[in-house]
């Protein structure tokens, strides 16, 4: 995946000899500049607290072979480079060995997060690839701050590098031939270098994988398009997969499910599509199930979204995409643990048979469910698809993830909103999220939120909006665990606010996460 049609990434220690690539991109930090001295004045008091590029072992290194400093000092005496965050300036671009330098501003070192160096690098990365005489990269990473695992940055490089190149699958210009990268290290490339290289990889084509899948114009995608997806990973080891087609089945098994899809079965018919990973071989009994939001296209039903907020509804089935994505990884990398996916795909359309509110519909789990608002469907397919995956795996936890209310992307903004109704393994999340860089944020799920989505009709358990005028992610959260046995741990990731950018691409917000937290309890099951 990736723009580029060949995308190859290999590891080198960053030596003088080895430095004869096409360009490189060299990091540079911010240090605090210091007043000439005997200069008093004021202004000189504002320069003592200013920041400017700080020169570095790296860039010493690079002056060995390719002499930078005299145009160094030059721009940032004058001011051209100070060094802020994604700021770059072309250095040198001559004709000998590293021929075009790319300085790469990082901020302040004890400021630097992985978040803040992947948006660093790709902006960097993408000012090397404006210029087509740059075939042979050499990205340097540079003297971490100790808050940074090694391992954790070589991944984010890989990923930066496949961000960079993104273009999606039906976009007007054709695609990069090649792009061949090395990153630079300050040591010789060790086996576990290699190993976080090989996992940032699989998780930079999970994420192209993802995107492609939501990028996908509206008037091409279907439910079928999440099924080929899913057949296609059949064919990689350790992977099975099942599709329920059968709308009687649907309607008599998942009947919350079957309700949203009640508009579409004449154009869209609804799809249950499960994926199971076991690797050959593999020991370990510990089983995790991710279910992801598939609603292919969600108008909003009878009670219509206004036409702003239908746009982007193509990528409202970004939790099923970023789950399917997930399982190709997990092929990849053949992690020993076993995982399941639940997808129930359905566009959200109005017919003659949409439904309507008022309704009262019966769920997997038992539970009957009033419907108050049909732009609330993407939990009543998601509880389905819980009940469905605990009945059928009686897994050690679910983790569910879906584009599913606007208030969590009022709550924490462009961010995951992550929520459980166990805190050791929303922990793990959270810490898996922490070590790719994905921004994430912490809400709690409390009894009010259950007694928020509580039906007050006779006839019905649960309501499927909440009834106050707050917490809307929480409740949300509340009624999709609300279709789990009691006591089985869940966690819930909604990424309504991040799953796109602000020009309406999408951003593979959460799809480390996920595979970084299974590797996780791969290796530390408990």
């Amino acid at each position: 995946m990736g723009s580029a049609k060949a995308i190859h990434i290999k590891l080198a220690r960053a030596e003088a000899k080895q430095l004869g690539l096409d360009g490189l991109l060299a990091p540079v930090f911010q240090v605090q500049s210091t007043p000439k001295a005997g200069k008093k004045s004021a202004a000189a008091s504002a320069t003592a607290s200013a920041w400017q590029a700080g020169w570095n072992n790296l860039l010493s290194l690079l002056d060995e072979t390719v002499s930078i400093r005299p145009g160094y000092d030059t721009a940032v005496t004058e001011g051209e480079f100070d060094a802020a965050l994604g700021s770059t300036l072309l250095l040198r671009d001559g004709a000998d060995s590293a021929k075009r330098v790319v300085l790469l501003g990082l901020g302040r070192s004890n400021k630097l997060t992985l978040e803040a160096l992947g948006k660093a690098w790709v902006a960097g990365l993408k000012r090397c690839l404006k210029n087509k005489a740059i075939d042979h990269l050499g990205l340097l990473l540079p003297e971490l701050p100790e808050a940074l695992s090694f391992a954790s940055v070589i991944e984010l490089a890989a990923d930066a590098i496949y961000e960079a190149t993104y273009q999606s699958a039906e976009a007007k210009k054709p695609p990069r031939e090649r792009w061949d990268v090395t990153l630079l290290l300050p040591h010789k490339p060790t086996k576990a270098d290699e190993q976080s290289l090989t996992i940032g990889e699989a998780m930079a084509r999970a994420k192209s994988l993802s995107k492609d899948l939501i990028n996908m114009p509206a008037n091409l995608k279907r439910t079928t398009t999440l099924v080929e997806a899913a057949q296609a990973l059949a064919k990689k080891p350790g992977i099975t997969v099942q599709v329920e087609s059968d709308i009687a089945w649907i309607e008599r098994e998942m009947p919350a499910f079957f309700s949203v899809a009640r508009g579409a079965v004449a154009s869209d018919p609804p799809k249950f599509i499960t994926l199971h990973y076991k690797p050959k071989g593999g020991k370990s009994k510990t089983h995790l199930v991710l279910v992801g939001k598939s609603v292919i296209f969600d108008t909003g039903g009878y009670q219509v979204k206004p036409g702003n907020s239908m746009v982007t509804m193509k990528g409202d089935m970004a939790g099923g995409a970023t789950v399917l994505a997930t399982m190709a990884a997990l092929a990849e990398l053949q992690p020993d643990i076993q995982v399941s996916a639940y997808l129930a795909a359905t566009p959200n359309l109005i017919d003659s048979h949409a439904m309507i509110p008022d309704s009262v519909v019966k769920s997997t789990c038992g539970k009957r469910v009033e419907i108050r608002h049909t732009d609330a469907e993407g939990r009543l397919t998601l509880i389905d698809a819980v009940a469905k995956a605990a009945a059928d795996t009686e897994p050690d936890m679910i983790l569910t993830i879906a584009t599913l209310t606007g208030a969590a992307m009022r709550a924490v903004g462009r961010t995951i909103a992550l929520m459980g109704n166990n805190v050791q393994w929303r922990d793990r999340v959270h810490a898996a999220a922490l070590a790719v860089g994905d921004p994430v944020q912490t809400l709690e799920v409390v009894d009010e939120d259950y007694e928020n989505i509580k039906s007050k009709m006779d006839a019905a358990d649960l309501i499927n909006t909440n009834q106050g005028e707050n917490r809307g992610a929480q409740t949300a959260a509340a009624f999709v665990m609300s279709g789990a046995p009691e006591g089985l741990p869940m966690v819930h990731l909604d990424i309504a606010g991040a799953d796109m950018t602000k020009d309406e691409k999408a951003t593979g917000i959460s799809q480390k996460t996920l595979i970084r937290f299974v590797l996780d309890v791969a290796s530390n099951p408990k």
